[in-house]
């Protein structure tokens, strides 16, 4: 069990990786975070990972 502390710092750290992933643009801060609190929750809860990348852009 982890602390809503460590919970959140967790969260922070994965929503920066998301938008690292996506290349650094802002705009979207909300949306990383609730993104990466759902893909910590789904751990936490023991659920199989599910592939939380955008499917990339087609040009």
């Amino acid at each position: 069990m982890v602390t809503p502390k460590e919970l959140e710092d967790r969260i922070r750290v994965r929503a920066h990786e998301i938008w690292e992933r996506e290349g650094r643009t802002y705009g979207n801060h909300e949306g990383h975070w609730h993104r990466a609190k759902e893909i910590e929750e789904e751990e936490q809860a023991g659920l199989p990972k599910n592939n939380h990348r955008k499917a990339p852009l087609r040009r």
